[in-house]
């Protein structure tokens, strides 16, 4: 099993840690006695009596960026105080701000926070940790949850968001999450647990995005974000707060007085609790200047295969159709009369998001309504650039993935009034396009990437 262990590529660095290599090889012990299995296991210095709470959310505040300025997680962290810990539902958080050497732990009570330097925490952590590195939250989510164990586990991440191309960025560090190592993440803390965590919810921008569902299903059940931007929360001034999309007090109060409410419950209750904001008006150099951040779903990643299967279907039919005879009316009628402009009728227009730079420059996310987008491929009239079984493949599996939705309805505003839940990356420009698109696990298990590249070389 110490093998199998190793074989997990975080799981093998981890393992020189103190606490966790104690942990680790107290499981291979008792499992070569038959004595419990993986998911049953006690670490050595927690007594065996030690009650299983109902719920432990494991916050990681990456906050060491230009978020930290507007004191957002302070904003956040009173919400959540307002609430506090329960036996039956705990709150841990690793926050690290933008000074050096600032990495906290925080246990977060009813009026009032625990908090401990991360050194002091554990010897091999260190006074200013990394929250871009895919050990450090493979690290604390397994710390967080053999400390105070619980039977469901709601893993927030805090941070900036860019869909397929990450989460989390740290600036001391230069560094940040890919998807796939957010993927590599959880499927340390499954291998060291023996279960998986139960909800995703990225306080982040982009990240309902199909490129990153599927990079983590398989070790989450339920994922929670945005298609479109996330508005954060802020420190107006002494006891002055603006709460962003996500309010704390109203998403783990109910938790706190229904502590029995199972994962799916407690997805669709956030998408019920979170608030939308806009427009926000964004400086002339932007693409879109009118932006509101009004979208939010919940996914059920052990959907998320069936539909992956489906739009890889989809994109082998396009890449087809933008290559063979005719393809220079494909195209056309690609770009005009299905991904079109939001300049354009609406009937020429797939609803998207994101016309802005991503928080490292690296230009424009172009990112679309996948429902969206199949509806506007259906109304195609000159030639069909897919077979209509296919789009009602897609339209079904999308249906069992999105658990509940939510998104404005006034367009004045810059609500998003076609979305559905789901992104997928469409650029069909070639400035657009970036060759990292094709390290995910979506582009490379998928025909979606060699669409993408049919489109533009026309």
């Amino acid at each position: 099993m110490l093998e199998r262990l190793k074989e997990v590529p975080i799981l093998g660095s981890l393992l020189s840690r103190p606490l966790l290599a104690a942990m680790i090889a107290f499981v291979v012990i008792i499992a070569a006695f038959g004595a419990v299995s993986v998911s049953q296991y006690s670490t050595p210095d927690l007594p065996d009596t030690r009650e299983t709470a109902d719920w432990l959310t494991v916050h990681y505040v990456s906050m060491d960026n230009n978020l930290d300025a507007f004191g957002e997680w302070q904003a956040d962290l009173n919400s959540l105080e307002k609430v506090g810990s329960s036996p039956e539902s705990q709150h841990i958080a690793l926050y690290d701000g933008d000074e050096d050497g600032d990495t906290v732990v925080q246990y977060v009570l009813e009026g009032g926070v625990e908090e401990t330097p991360s050194d002091q925490m554990d010897q091999g952590w260190g006074a200013e940790m990394n929250l871009g590195d895919p050990e450090t939250l493979a690290a604390f989510t397994i710390w967080a949850a053999t400390e105070y164990p619980a039977e469901n586990i709601c893993l927030v991440l805090n941070n900036h968001g860019g869909g397929w191309f990450g989460i989390c960025w740290d600036d001391t560090d230069d560094d940040y999450l890919t998807p796939g190592e957010v993927a590599e993440a959880l499927e340390a803390v499954e291998y060291a647990l023996g279960r998986q965590v139960n909800v995703v919810l990225t306080y982040a921008c982009l990240m309902a995005s199909t490129e990153f569902a599927y990079e983590i299903s398989g070790h989450a059940d339920y994922l929670i974000g945005s298609e479109t931007f996330s508005w954060g929360s802020e420190v107006l001034g002494p006891d002055e707060y603006l709460i962003g999309n996500y309010p704390f007090d109203a998403i783990w109060g109910p938790v706190k007085d229904n502590p029995e409410m199972s994962p799916k419950e407690f997805a669709i209750h956030v998408v019920d609790a979170f608030q939308m904001y806009g427009p926000w008006n964004a400086p002339d150099m932007y693409v879109f200047r009118d932006y509101s951040s009004d979208t939010v779903s919940a996914i059920d990643l052990n959907a998320i295969p069936a539909l992956v299967l489906a739009v890889d279907k989809l994109g082998l039919e396009l890449e087809r159709s933008v290559t063979s005879v005719g393809k220079t009316i494909s195209h056309s009628q690609l770009i005009n009369r299905v991904i079109g402009s939001p300049q354009e009728p609406e009937q020429y227009c797939t609803e998207s998001f994101s016309g802005q730079p991503d928080y490292i420059g690296q230009g424009t996310f172009v990112n679309y309504d996948l429902l969206d987008f199949v509806e506007q491929l259906d109304k195609c009239d000159i030639r069909g650039l897919c077979e209509d079984s296919t789009l009602d493949e897609v339209r079904a599996a999308a249906g069992a993935a999105i658990l509940a939705e939510r998104h404005g309805t006034d367009e004045s505003l810059g609500h998003h009034v076609d979305a559905h839940g789901l992104s997928i990356w469409l650029p069909y420009r070639s400035t657009e396009y970036r060759d990292s698109y094709e390290t995910t696990a979506f582009a490379q298990d998928t025909s979606w990437d060699e669409f993408l590249k049919a489109v533009n070389i026309l």
